[in-house]
């Protein structure tokens, strides 16, 4: 592992900034201009740390320095010095606030990435052009099933301006952050982001509702706002790919933690406003009966089924209500 090597001074993308020959061992790196590498990181030392051939192989040794040297997940204070790791694996360091990559001889080369072939601007348009037609459609047929007709024009025209007005300042304001931190806009990610996040929550506000009258299952639309979240975690997940596209495994925990507390926090709400987990205290959704695929029951058995309920509402009733606790008696 002696021989020729290459250090690499990456972005915060992973990108390589810059990449300077090793020709020779001992290899010094620190801010003084004496050192072999020379970095203008002010939270890096004079002389930081120093990688040697000691016969063995290559070694690391830490200088007088107080922030030490990052090498994986293992934090190397001043006056250590450790081997490098072998593997076939660049090695990655993190000095300071630079983050370098030592590549040996031995190391793996990434195999090449193929170039994606160039397509015509108007082939790239389609499925933008579907989705958000089919978004507008969604939208439009909304508007139609909850409005009279005599104000659909009115409330179809607020819905599309409200579409139009959501995705530009949404999108907007994620290409904002994209050239910001990752110097590409990438407006054209966050829209089709946009456009099948949204897609995709109209998809899990109609399909439970449908799926629990065809088959009487009320938990499908007690429970809807599980589909929602997901949704909205990929949604975020995708979003914040354009503006850390270095970070995805990080990214991936991020929307999965975003999911998890935003599950959380529906759940308790539900539970103080209800005293139930679910959204609905019942199942509101009327389809033509076609659909239905459940077996009926019989308008006895339904009464008789009642009476069981009559318990648990005396109960109830006899509860006092959330506001009455502190209430006098002598309130009118």
């Amino acid at each position: 592992m002696g021989g020729p090597a290459l250090i690499e001074i990456l972005d915060r993308d992973g990108q390589v900034r810059q990449a300077i020959p090793v020709a020779h061992w001992p290899l010094r790196i620190g801010r003084a201009l004496d050192n072999d590498v020379v970095l203008s990181d002010p939270h890096v030392a004079a002389h930081h740390f120093v990688i040697a051939d000691d016969g063995a192989g290559l070694a690391l040794a830490v200088a007088e320095t107080r922030n030490g040297v990052l090498m994986g997940r293992r934090r190397l204070r001043a006056g250590e010095q450790t081997p490098l790791p072998g593997g076939d694996e660049p090695i990655e360091l993190n000095v300071g606030r630079t983050r370098l990559r030592l590549r040996l001889p031995g190391h793996a080369v990434a195999p090449e990435v193929g170039l994606l072939p160039a397509q015509p601007l108007a082939r790239r348009m389609v499925p933008i052009v579907a989705a958000a037609l089919a978004l507008i459609g969604g939208a439009l047929f909304n508007s139609y099933l909850n409005t009279d007709p005599d104000a659909f024009a009115r409330s179809a025209g607020a819905s599309l301006l409200a579409v139009f007005v959501g995705a530009a300042v949404w999108c907007g304001a994620w290409a904002l952050l994209s050239k910001t931190f990752a110097h590409q806009a990438r407006f054209g990610w966050h829209v089709r982001v946009f456009l099948y996040a949204s897609i995709g929550l109209m998809i899990v506000n109609a399909l439970p509702a449908l799926l629990g009258f065809v088959f009487s299952w009320p938990w499908l639309t007690d429970f809807a706002f599980v589909g929602e979240i997901a949704v909205a975690a990929a949604a975020l997940y995708f979003h914040l790919l354009a503006v850390e596209p270095a970070r995805y495994r990080l990214l991936k925990w991020v929307a999965a933690t975003c999911a998890v507390v935003g599950l959380a926090l529906t759940l308790w709400f539900n539970a103080q406003r209800t005293d139930q987990y679910g959204d609905e205290l019942y199942m509101n959704h009327l389809f033509p009966p076609a659909l239905r695929l459940a077996r009926p029951i019989a308008t006895d058995t339904f009464i008789n089924d009642l009476a069981a309920l009559k318990p648990a509402l005396d109960k109830k009733a006899k509860e006092p209500g959330r506001g009455d606790a502190g209430a006098s008696g002598e309130d009118d």
